[in-house]
């Protein structure tokens, strides 16, 4: 699991895909987070932080996301469509921020007053990234390409990270 800033060391292309799509013109990031709990999938539009180092969320305490998130901390975090359907997906696992200075930080760098300080705060660590782009869009040869981080390894499932196009594009390995 890496750090926002780790990610952004490591992918520095995805990284800024993933501000590009996230991040408005307004300079608030929207996205949809994914949890799960109970057996139960929760769908959630959010307004991700980025804060030194880390992404963070804040979330009412009730909500069915906060649960999940305390429960078992896994997520996906899923960027509006871009130009040309572009996506952009993080997912890994958070951890609830009980830190009074890291809370505090978290909240001066959001421009909004749409939390209370003592709504939870999670810390997200990215697992891995997923980045898609569409080739002959509007055409009958359209195509994903798909690229993955951390990139997937020759052999251990097929191609390598920057290997060639699928045959069957809409098959996600």
């Amino acid at each position: 699991m890496a750090s926002w800033s780790e990610f952004e060391g490591a992918a520095p292309d995805f990284a800024a895909a993933a501000r590009r799509l996230l991040v408005g013109a307004d300079g608030v990031a929207i996205g949809f987070l994914a949890t799960a709990g109970a057996g139960t999938p929760h769908l959630s539009p959010v307004c991700p932080i980025l804060c030194g180092d880390h992404l963070y969320l804040i979330a009412s305490a009730r909500t069915p996301k906060v649960r999940d998130l305390r429960a078992g901390g896994g997520f996906a975090l899923h960027a509006f469509l871009g130009g040309a359907d572009e996506e952009f997906q993080v997912a890994g696992s958070s951890s609830e921020v009980v830190d009074p200075a890291e809370r505090s930080a978290v909240h001066e760098v959001v421009p909004y007053p749409s939390f209370r300080t003592h709504d939870p705060i999670f810390r997200l660590r990215v697992e891995r990234a997923l980045w898609v782009h569409w080739e002959g869009l509007g055409t009958p040869d359209a195509r994903a390409v798909r690229r993955r981080w951390p990139p997937r390894q020759a052999g251990a499932g097929g191609r390598s990270w920057n290997g060639p196009p699928r045959a069957n594009p809409g098959v996600v390995p």
